[in-house]
């Protein structure tokens, strides 16, 4: 290999490496400010990814918005040209890490059955558990 080549390809891993890095501040940031903006009693909703396990909607994995339902109860996923999908509260949620750096993925079982999988931000996680109703340990 030439030398040009070397300090090439050198170069072009500093700034994908300067781009990643940029690129997870921002959305800890936005996070943070969305968490922050949801402490203060506004309604925002969890960007987030989902996978249905089984059903209709198995196939689909897409990017949306879970937020609360309508009448304020429950939980709604919506995604861009989609009918919004009410989602059944009071399941179970196990939260792992996900391949993702700054990333989370939500594995929720419906109390039907259903599973679903959210892949979250990091700051976000716990918020997407409260909206999914997913009853808390400590109040058992």
């Amino acid at each position: 290999m030439e030398m040009t080549t070397i300090v090439e390809y050198a170069v072009l891993a500093l700034v994908a490496a300067l781009a990643g890095t940029l690129t997870r501040r921002t959305v800890a940031r936005r996070a943070a400010g969305r968490t922050a903006a949801a402490s203060g009693g506004a309604a925002v909703d969890v960007p987030c990814q989902a996978r249905w396990r089984q059903g209709l909607r198995r196939r689909f994995f897409g990017y949306g918005k879970l937020g609360a339902g309508p009448d304020g109860a429950g939980a709604v996923f919506k995604a861009p040209l989609r009918p919004a999908v009410r989602l059944p509260t009071g399941g179970r949620a196990v939260v792992r890490e996900s391949w993702r750096p700054g990333m989370r993925v939500l594995e929720y079982r419906a109390p039907d059955g259903r599973r679903i999988d959210f892949q979250v931000y990091d700051a976000e996680a716990d918020r997407a558990v409260r909206l999914l109703g997913v009853p808390d340990p400590v109040d058992r």
